[in-house]
């Protein structure tokens, strides 16, 4: 016979009974989220508001870089009124850079660029979080103040004299730093310089050199988002920093410096270069304008000089030298010979023109490349034989309006003599800061 199975639970297993959770420890799990997302709030704080605020400082300070080249590159312009005309084209050049379709006339564009967005909340305006749900507004676009006038420390747009290092202590590691007024120890305003700076800014209403007409201009401060719901707390104080009133603060600025020139193009129509002589015997390449360094330096800053190039390619007269072809580039040997003189004279042979500068390290070598210089060509006129007379003044350091370059380039002998150190020289603006 078979006995009836056991009913109990399996050995080892036993049942428990439901015990509900101790009074003590009700709304533990809240308390915990409520810490954690405060904690939560501060950590989006720091990744979005801080990543929103150092994208918008890239932007700036691409906007800045632009300025600053464009208005340090038209200081020797041929053109009226070089200074007015420079500090227009750099504070335009700012804009375009957010605007897609280079024409600011155009309005809005698609894709709303500019240097962060300009957020308000639709009741009491920009960065004003006391009410209403946060809406982007149109993005922020600088409007640069030329600050042609004055030429003060706190504009948008300075003319100077930049130094890279403290001349009496290279180590100093404040050498670059901005004080509170805008004064700087590596950039000292100086409307002639050969330097310019360009400055954009987010900041707060009560800083009084952000906003001089026709000197400085300044956009609304980033909001804060996230940082809302932080432990950021507000203060009365409307002298005193309040994050949630006064958002985040952000600054770009940029110094271009102007450096010899490395390499420079041939002259084009309306685009300054080389100065176009003649092209070689067999009529394919260009020869330009080349002295020889020595003769060169004899001639006076400022002073007049008369280059008359012949059918070997020589040229005679108060400023010796040839007519050079192959890479316009410091360093570089040149070819030279023979030329074919043409039968009326280049139309680049008129205003602002470069030239190069050429030493041989013996007799029979070729020539090679030792530096550019800038000259104002007053005539070009072909004659019998036949010659090309140019006459033309010898300019002070001149920047170099296009067409010309101070990048890096093949180093020079060490041993090879150098080009006169005090003559005039081509110069072109990189960014030093």
């Amino acid at each position: 016979m078979f006995e009836a199975s056991s009913t109990s639970a399996p050995r080892g297993l036993t049942r428990e009974p439901h015990r509900a959770a101790p009074a003590g420890r009700r709304g533990v799990v809240v308390l915990f989220f409520a810490f954690f997302f405060v904690a939560f709030l501060g950590l989006c704080a720091v990744v979005v508001d801080l990543g929103i605020a150092r994208t918008t400082q890239l932007q700036m300070q691409t906007s800045a870089d632009v300025a600053a080249l464009a208005g340090l590159a038209g200081r020797d312009a041929p053109v009226s009124n070089p200074d007015q005309q420079r500090r227009q084209a750099a504070s335009l050049l700012a804009q375009l850079v957010f605007d897609e379709d280079l024409d600011p006339a155009t309005g809005p564009d698609q894709y709303r660029l500019g240097a962060g967005l300009v957020l308000g909340t639709g009741v009491s305006g920009v960065n004003d979080p006391t009410g209403g749900v946060l809406d982007p507004g149109a993005p922020w676009v600088p409007s640069l103040q030329l600050n042609v006038a004055s030429n003060l420390r706190n504009g948008d747009l300075v003319a100077g004299a930049f130094s890279s290092l403290d001349p009496t202590d290279p180590s100093r590691v404040d050498w670059h730093d901005e004080s509170t007024d805008y004064s700087r120890l590596d950039f000292i305003p100086e409307a002639s310089g050969t330097a310019f700076l360009a400055r954009l800014r987010r900041t707060r209403p009560n800083q009084p050199l952000d906003r001089v007409a026709g000197v400085s201009s300044a956009g609304p401060t980033l909001p804060y988002l996230f940082g809302l719901g932080s432990a950021a707390l507000g203060t009365p104080d409307p002298a005193a920093y309040d994050p949630r009133r006064d958002g985040i603060t952000v600054r770009a600025a940029a110094i271009a410096d102007a450096r010899p020139v490395t390499a420079a193009g041939l002259a084009r129509p309306g685009l300054p270069g080389l100065a176009p002589l003649a092209t070689g015997a067999a009529g394919s390449e260009v020869r330009w304008l080349s002295f020889d360094a020595a003769a060169w330096a004899a001639v006076p800053v400022g002073g007049p000089f008369t280059a008359v190039l012949d059918g070997s390619g020589v040229i005679s007269g108060t400023a010796a030298g040839l007519g050079l072809a192959g890479t316009p580039r410091l360093g570089a040997f040149a070819l030279e010979g023979s030329v074919l003189i043409p039968g009326a004279p280049s139309p680049e042979l008129d205003g602002l023109a470069y030239a190069s500068l050429h030493t041989r390290d013996q007799e029979g070598a070729p020539p090679q490349l030792r530096g550019f210089v800038a000259v104002q060509i007053e005539a070009a006129v072909v004659e019998a034989g036949p010659t090309l007379r140019v006459v033309g003044v010898k300019l002070d350091d001149t920047v170099a309006p296009a067409n010309a370059t101070a990048q890096p380039t093949a180093a020079l002998d060490p041993s090879t003599a150098p080009v006169a150190p005090n003559d005039a020289r081509l110069l072109a603006p990189v960014l030093a800061r």
